[in-house]
């Protein structure tokens, strides 16, 4: 059944629209000013707005960007006098879907709702088929090739069809939403709504008005209730992303929702009861942070009973070319360029490169390409980087999670690794007698690290946040290569 809500000041006219709508099917909600409008489209769903321009307390118009800005696909037909077009041109091009003149007959208001409502259907139809297809196609593309990928898709099969809390940890860009997509699409609850809050890009006091919603009067600008993202999830999926940014306060009201099922708006005296699965992600290492103190060790152990580690893209470089491809593809067709050719010597670039970005940096890269179209400058600029060591930084170097990654070297060359950095000031060589050529390329690079990080620390009086600006690393990790270098301060 349509529900429509019908805003207009005038009560013959909303009466005779009520009237007329009701003995059609319909059901009918009337509000005669905007902000009693603005307090349904909050509260409650409807299939079309019929909208007049002039009300009591503005301009309906003035309506029309606000919902669109909030994401709200209603169709909206304007209700005009005779000499409305400059406000009906200004809602058109705002967002409204169609406009009617009074007085007008029965039939062509039907038959503008009837227009708007097929519209909108096919137009969300075609945009869900879209957007299945690309979900689809993202999936296959994250789990096609690499065998540590397979084991990825192994665990999220076992996980998907249940109702288990899972987080999903990762360098960024790995693909960490995607996991969190295909495991709501997986699951019983595909068809109920699938909610992503980025816990890093709010503060405080908004992530909890987003993530609970408030009661109207709750604070100074709180006019009419807000639902939360818990509710709007309802039934279906929540993810929260970046939950390592999440402060200690929500923390503890995130994991009264975990354990009881429920929680309070701001300023709300009711329960309200949560039935939606939670999911998780970051980059961040959080059993550190728990050691730190800097997140709740109960809420950890609650977040993390299945956890999916994506690994970087450096370490399945076979996925590289297939990930080239497809983006080229999809760009090609968004932008409707002729699709670009990859030579040799760029993938060759690609697969020798070490994607700090991961595939998300690989994408904003294809991207570029297919815009602009001139490979010789992407050439240019991966060389360049070459120079300045950024290809291949492979296991023995920092990890996202602020520690050395697990090296496959055996325990002759580790020991020679540390020998050599402890040594590092004279001016010999402390490279194996037998070894590899990339053993010895590793040691080699150790001993260079040490007497340039050395160098850096004399220049600025061991001002640690000064050098690790000139070296362009974090502080942390300044401080875990000093440790791991073993350099001390005279």
């Amino acid at each position: 059944m349509s529900n429509i809500l019908v805003v207009d000041d005038d009560p013959v006219f909303t009466q005779f629209t009520q009237n007329l709508l009701i003995e059609k099917g319909m059901k009918v909600t009337t509000a005669f000013n905007k902000a009693t409008a603005m307090e349904y489209l909050d509260n409650h769903h409807f299939s079309c707005v019929i909208l007049d321009i002039f009300l009591p307390d503005g301009n309906g118009v003035d309506l029309v960007k606000p919902f669109r800005a909030k994401g709200m696909n209603i169709p909206i037909i304007m209700v005009s006098g005779q000499g409305d077009v400059e406000e009906v041109v200004r809602a058109m091009k705002d967002g409204a879907n169609d406009y009617i003149k009074k007085p007008f007959r029965r039939e062509e208001l039907l038959l503008k709702i009837q227009m708007v409502l097929e519209n909108t259907q096919a137009k969300w139809e075609l945009e869900e088929l879209k957007t299945k297809i690309q979900v689809e196609d993202e999936y296959k593309l994250l789990f096609s090739m690499s065998d540590k990928m397979s084991k990825v898709q192994a665990i999220l099969d076992q996980v998907a069809n249940t109702d288990i809390t899972v987080l999903i940890t990762g360098e960024s860009g790995t693909g960490k939403d995607l996991v969190a997509k295909a495991l709501h699409k997986a699951s019983d609850r595909a068809g109920e709504p699938f909610i992503k809050v980025n816990c890093a890009a709010l503060p405080r006091e908004l992530l909890e008005s987003e993530l609970f919603g408030f009661e109207r009067g709750a604070f100074t600008g709180a006019h009419r209730r807000k639902y939360g993202r818990f509710e709007i999830a309802q039934n279906g999926t929540i993810f929260l992303d970046e939950i390592s940014e999440m402060h200690m306060d929500l923390q503890s009201k995130l994991l009264n929702v975990l354990q009881e099922k429920q929680f309070f708006r701001i300023g709300g005296e009711k329960e309200v009861k949560v039935n939606c699965r939670i999911l998780a992600a970051t980059n961040k290492n959080l059993e550190r942070m728990v050691e730190e103190n800097r997140f709740r060790r109960d809420l950890y152990y609650r977040i993390n009973v299945v956890n999916i580690f994506l690994p970087p893209l450096r370490e399945r470089k076979e996925d590289i070319p297939l990930l080239v491809d497809y983006f080229l593809k999809r760009y090609s067709e968004m932008y409707n360029r002729e699709r670009v050719k990859i030579s040799p010597r760029l993938m060759e670039l690609f697969l020798n490169y070490g994607w700090q970005g991961n595939i998300r940096e690989v994408e904003n890269n294809i991207k570029r390409l297919v815009i602009l179209g001139n490979e010789s400058q992407l050439i240019a600029e991966l060389m360049r980087k070459k120079d300045n060591s950024n290809f291949t930084r492979s296991k023995e170097e920092l990890d996202e999670y602020g520690k050395p990654a697990n090296s496959h070297s055996g325990p002759a060359v580790n020991e020679q690794l540390q020998s050599s950095s402890v040594r590092g000031g004279s001016g010999e060589s402390s490279l194996p007698e037998k070894g590899t050529l990339k053993e010895v390329a590793k040691i080699a690079q150790r001993k260079a690290e040490r007497e340039l990080i050395d160098r850096v620390l004399r220049q600025t009086r061991w001002n640690r946040r000064k050098a690790a600006h000139i070296l362009d690393i974090s502080y942390k990790a300044l401080l875990y290569k000093i440790k791991e270098c073993g350099l001390n301060q005279d």
